[in-house]
């Protein structure tokens, strides 16, 4: 009875955040939302040279472009931003984003800031017939 007690405490309450620490996650639950509006990260502005909008805009912008050190946390310069460590002002500007979104943010950089999404070229490059499909 004690275990059960205490594995159903266990479980309840707890901060563990099981939402994927993945781009395409991040960028649909967060980046899109807060980030992408017109007067911000989008293709019509591109604040900062920064376009956001579409998963291959978001990777490339963040993590080629070194905002994002894959792995390295402390040297990304997108968690200085989104916490407001960086002067002249915190991302996005009108309102913090809550901190289990940034801790969230965080963990992907942590393990390693993957792409793990296919994009649209590799999508139509492997959707397109093979040589050997014609006669």
């Amino acid at each position: 009875v004690w275990l059960w007690i205490g594995l159903c405490l266990s479980g309840c309450g707890g901060d563990l955040d099981d939402r994927p620490a993945s781009l395409a996650y991040i960028h649909a639950a967060i980046i899109q939302p807060n980030c992408t509006s017109v007067g911000c990260h989008s293709k019509f502005t591109a604040s900062g040279g920064l376009r956001l909008e579409t998963l291959e805009d978001a990777y490339f912008g963040l993590v080629v472009d070194n905002i994002v050190v894959p792995g390295r946390p402390d040297a990304s310069r997108l968690l200085y931003l989104l916490r407001g460590d960086e002067v002249p002002r915190r991302m996005p500007p009108d309102q913090a984003l809550p901190s289990a979104d940034v801790d969230l943010i965080e963990r992907w950089i942590l393990e390693g800031a993957a792409r793990n999404y296919r994009c649209a070229r590799e999508s139509r490059a492997s959707s397109a017939p093979s040589a050997s499909y014609w006669p």
